[in-house]
Formats: C-alpha cells, structure tokens, sequence
C-alpha cells in the first residue's frame, strides 16, 4: 500500500480545494470538448489518430456565487487522461487543453467574467505528460 499521493494527483487535488476565488473543480465529459479539438485540425488528427482518451476530463467550473448565468460551466485547462491508441492497461498520460476564454454578454460582445452570458474558448494547445508508472490510474 502506497502511503503517499503522485505529485500530480496531488496537484489535482489540491487545485480542487484551494479556494479560487469562486473556481472550483469538476468532471466534464470528454465528448463535449470535441468542438474544441476541432478548432485545431493538426491537433484533432493528433489526438484521434494516436491516443485513446477517458470518457470524463478535468477542469475548473465557475462558481455561482461570481456569475450566476455561467455557473457550474467548465472553463480550460481541460485535463484528460490518455494511452497510446489500442493499448491496454493503465492511463499513461494527462492531456491538457489549454485555451483563452471570453465571456460575451447576450449581445455577443465581451465583457467581464462577472456579467458574460456565454463563454468563448479559442483552443492555443496542447500538453502531454507522463504519469509516472507507479502512480498510473
């Protein structure tokens, strides 16, 4: 039995209790990001043709007490665990998304996180980490 946390589910960890100044954490499923991949055809390709990914990602959620409309909605870095495609066994990588977001009011123009309606997430990137093997899920 393993008396310490991965340094990386650590960090998730504590990401999801640190207060954020209404952020908290929360599963997302992974099929909803699709919209996003397919922002970047270079990286979609990348990601579709050589990885299997979770069914659920990773990320920060809005808290209603910062916007009441957006509350409870998701906003990157998204954080998906990931395997070369086909293969079998444990999760070998974390995939995170990254991206810029605006929030736009009902018009469309933006405006602070505090009065947006929507949210607009322009996908920058990608980063692929390693989980070490002893601490893969």
């Amino acid at each position: 039995m393993r008396t310490h946390r991965s340094s990386w589910m650590s960090f998730v960890l504590l990401m999801a209790w640190l207060p954020t100044w209404g952020f908290g954490g929360g599963s997302y499923p992974v099929e909803w990001l699709m919209p996003l991949f397919l922002q970047d055809p270079v990286i979609h390709s990348f990601v579709t043709s050589t990885l299997d990914l979770d069914d659920s990602a990773w990320a920060r959620r809005i808290g209603s007490n910062v916007n009441e409309d957006l509350g409870g909605a998701r906003l990157a870095p998204y954080t998906i665990l990931a395997k070369p495609k086909g293969s079998t066994g444990p999760w070998v990588f974390q995939l995170i998304l990254e991206a810029d977001a605006v929030f736009l009011d009902a018009q469309g123009q933006p405006v602070p996180l505090e009065k947006g309606k929507k949210i607009k997430e322009t996908l920058k990137g990608i980063q692929m980490i390693s989980i070490p093997e002893s601490d893969r899920p």
